[in-house]
C-alpha cells in the first residue's frame, strides 16, 4: 500500500460472456495471466460503452496484473506497450506501482519470486481459500531497494533469464530429434529394413523365428 498507486480488479459485464464481442477494447480474465506473458490466443473484447461504465478497471502500461481467484491464483505479468487500451474481469487485479518507489518489472519479478507467492498462499490458505482481497494484498510484505538498484536487479535477472530460455530452447530441440529418430528407429526394425538378429544377446533369437 506503500508503494502502489492503485490497487483494483475488474467486474463481470451485465450479460457476462454473451456481451463478449470479436474486436474492441480487449477484455483480460485470468486465464491470459501467466507468469511467462500475456497469453492472448483466446482474449475477447467488449465495446466502447462497456468500457466506459468499467473506467476503474482500466489498464495502463507499467500495471501488473495478479490472478487472484481460482486454480490460477498467484499468475502474474505486466501491461507493456502493446495495449493502448484493455480492462479485466473481476479474476485479475491491477497493481499500479509508483513509479519513484517501486518499478514495474521489478514487483513482477517480486510477486513471481517465493517470497511473494508464499505470501499469496499464506494469505489464501488462511480461511480465504476464494481468493486474495485487496486488503490482503496491500499488506503484502515487499523489499524495495531504491531504483537504481531494481534496475540492476532487473537487468541481471532478464539476462540470466534470456540464458535459462536459451538453454531450455535448445534442450528441448534435441528432445524433439531424438523423438523422431527413435520413432524412425522403431519403424525401420519392425519393417525389416534394419536386421537386428546379429546384434541380439546369445539366447534371444528365438523371438524372431515368426
Amino acid at each position: 500500500k506503500y508503494v502502489a498507486d492503485k490497487v483494483n480488479s475488474g467486474i463481470t459485464p451485465r450479460g457476462g460472456a454473451a456481451i463478449y464481442q470479436t474486436f474492441g477494447i480487449p477484455f483480460l480474465r485470468s486465464q491470459n495471466i501467466h507468469f511467462d506473458g500475456l497469453k492472448l490466443d483466446d482474449i475477447v473484447f467488449i465495446s466502447h460503452d462497456i468500457d466506459n461504465e468499467m473506467k476503474n478497471s482500466r489498464i495502463k502500461n507499467g500495471d501488473v496484473l495478479l490472478n487472484i481467484t481460482g486454480a490460477s491464483i498467484g499468475r502474474c505479468y505486466y501491461v507493456d506497450n502493446h495495449f493502448s487500451k484493455g480492462n479485466v474481469n473481476q479474476h485479475v487485479c491491477i497493481i499500479r506501482p509508483n513509479f519513484k518507489k517501486i518499478l514495474t518489472k521489478f514487483l513482477y519479478f517480486f510477486l513471481y519470486s517465493s517470497f511473494g507467492q508464499t505470501q499469496i498462499n499464506f494469505h489464501q490458505n488462511g480461511g480465504n481459500r476464494e481468493g486474495l482481497n485487496y486488503e490482503q494484498i496491500k499488506n503484502f510484505f515487499l523489499i524495495v531497494p531504491n531504483i537504481d538498484e531494481q534496475k540492476q536487479i532487473i537487468g541481471f535477472l532478464e539476462q540470466e533469464s534470456d540464458r535459462i530460455n536459451f538453454t531450455i530452447n535448445k534442450i528441448e530441440k534435441e528432445i524433439l530429434l531424438l523423438q523422431e529418430y527413435r520413432t524412425a528407429l522403431i519403424s525401420e526394425v519392425v519393417t525389416g529394413k534394419i536386421d537386428v538378429r546379429n546384434s541380439l544377446p546369445t539366447g534371444t533369437g528365438h523371438f524372431l523365428k515368426n
